[in-house]
């Protein structure tokens, strides 16, 4: 009989970046919510150096130290008012993306610094924040520095529900985040008439009348929603049914959220350029820190 993997740790890539460094400050803060020692975390690539190719005369550069004290000047940030934080200093070498998924199968999140290049050339020349978001095997936050560090129990979570299992993923972190925060939760459902209807859909249904179906699309959210409110009844739950794509209604409710949580399918962003992705499209647009689940 297989046993359950125990989820330890919440893991901060620090990768020398003032967005990593602000992303690990929030990391920090739901750290302490959490109860959870903070992991911070440089990844150290090969270099030519390390190779034995460095130029005849040119000094050897040492990239260790220098991640040493990339780490060491990011635990001084996070430590004002937290000196008793447990919080450990890891440098490991390899491809970054891929070291990332593999603390992934232990850690209970792993959060990221803002993708560092825009969703289109994420598309050509890849990005390891939507790499790990989309393969990471345990909830992945990528900050976006808009609404400052610290956690909060007044700003809400917002979660998409669209009733696939990954949604229903993002629904239990979501209520999970929310209890540990004391924050309310925000549950956002999206309808569209192309969807609903599929080939059947004609300008002429601009003008019916949606009421029956928007009291279905409410009523199944109701019941999507209520053994998780059973399960977490301290959490203030809103229902929002929204006419329109995810991605757009999604990135509006960001402005006013502290968290925004979504499933990811773990498309490549190539594919996803073609079919769609609204975690990746969050990712690089969202106005708060998103979060992303996939299998854990």
């Amino acid at each position: 009989m297989a046993t359950e993997i125990i989820r330890h740790g919440i893991v901060a890539g620090i990768d020398g970046s003032d967005g990593a460094v602000e992303a690990a400050q929030w990391a920090a803060s739901a750290a302490e919510r959490f109860e959870e020692p903070l992991r911070l975390v440089h990844v150290l690539p090969k270099h030519p150096e390390s190779r034995g190719r460095v130029p005849a005369g040119e000094p050897r550069h040492d990239f260790r130290a220098e991640a040493e004290a990339l780490l060491a000047a990011a635990e001084r940030a996070l430590r004002d008012g937290r000196a008793d934080m447990e919080i450990e200093r890891s440098i490991v070498d390899g491809p970054p993306a891929r070291v990332l998924i593999d603390l992934s199968r232990t850690a209970r999140m792993i959060v990221l610094g803002p993708a560092a290049t825009s969703e289109m050339k994420s598309v050509y020349a890849g990005s390891d924040v939507v790499r790990v978001s989309n393969h990471a095997e345990c909830p992945v936050v990528v900050w976006r520095g808009i609404q400052g560090h610290e956690v909060s129990g007044n700003r809400p979570i917002v979660v998409g529900v669209d009733g696939s299992e990954l949604s229903d993923m993002a629904v239990s972190h979501a209520f999970e985040f929310a209890s540990f925060f004391g924050a309310p939760l925000v549950a956002v459902h999206t309808w569209a008439e192309h969807s609903t209807f599929g080939a059947w859909y004609s300008e002429a249904r601009r003008f019916m009348d949606w009421t029956d179906l928007v009291q279905h699309e409410e009523a199944w959210l109701a019941e999507s929603l209520a053994g998780w409110c059973e399960q977490y009844p301290e959490v203030e739950v809103t229902r929002c049914l929204e006419r329109g794509g995810p991605m757009k209604v999604l990135l509006e409710y960001s402005f006013g959220a502290q968290l925004i949580a979504v499933g990811s399918h773990g498309r490549s962003p190539f594919t996803a350029s073609f079919i769609g992705s609204t975690s990746q499209s969050l990712i690089h647009h969202a106005r708060c820190p998103v979060l992303v689940c996939r299998k854990g």
